[in-house]
């Protein structure tokens, strides 16, 4: 269940909405939450606002995908999109996960996906665990890595698939944190100016997971793990033998 609470002091100072929840961990069985109470967060990401959200491994900060992809080339700076790379001090040339509603993403947002990563999303999601396929027409030039690949994950956090349903599309987000320092894993813990540089905020308290997911590609024809995170690399070796 979800209960909206009012800002506090720092939070109205700041002119950030934020919208306070309690939520049921990444468990399985836990029901999707109220969208009424999600659903004016996500009216201003279906518009390109720029949001922190939580997830089941840390907050992030990201869009809805759909606000920008129509466009051509890299959202200036003072949009939503630009501002998750000001924000974090983070190179342009740099690209940002997706998170989606499940496997029907791969091939949606990807193609010629290996069968390796097939079985670990079928393994793994929805949980910590990025993927990282070769995109599809239907993914934004500017939002593809220069190998030509976008990483995909299904989080199991209810907050972002209510968000996700509510905005009809995937969000593009990425750690709340200033490149280089520590991901925030509570509410309490993100930095001052990166909620300040947020259009809306969705407070959840401690994330379950309280680590960062763990990424996976296929290159060369091997699975290849591009980030120790949450989910050990045994237990993703385990799955494909």
């Amino acid at each position: 269940m979800f209960v909206a609470k009012r800002q506090n002091q720092r939070e109205r100072a700041m002119m950030v909405e934020v919208y306070r929840v309690t939520a049921g961990g990444a468990r399985e069985g836990v029901p999707a939450p109220d969208g009424e109470l999600l659903g004016v967060a996500a009216e201003a990401m279906s518009s390109g606002a720029l949001a922190l959200v939580p997830t089941e491994t840390v907050y992030g900060v990201g869009v809805a995908v759909r606000a920008y992809a129509a466009c051509a080339e890299m959202p200036g700076p003072a949009t939503g999109y630009g501002r998750i790379f000001t924000l974090k001090h983070r190179d342009t040339a740099q690209t940002v996960p997706w998170l989606v509603s499940g496997a029907e993403a791969l091939d949606e947002y990807g193609v010629d996906v290996p069968q390796a990563i097939r079985d670990l999303a079928a393994a793994f999601w929805p949980g910590a665990l990025t993927l990282v396929v070769p995109a599809g027409p239907r993914v934004p030039a500017f939002m593809r890595a220069s190998d030509g690949t976008v990483a995909l994950r299904a989080s199991a956090s209810p907050v972002v698939q209510e968000l996700i349903r509510l905005c009809d599309s995937p969000l593009a987000m990425t750690s709340a944190n200033t490149h280089g320092k520590p991901a925030p894993t509570s509410f309490v813990e993100v930095e001052p100016r990166i909620l300040s540089g947020v259009d809306v905020a969705v407070d959840a308290g401690e994330t379950p997971c309280r680590d960062a997911s763990t990424i996976v590609a296929v290159q060369g024809g091997e699975v290849t793990i591009l980030r120790q995170g949450a989910l050990a690399a045994k237990d993703i070796y385990e799955a494909l033998a």
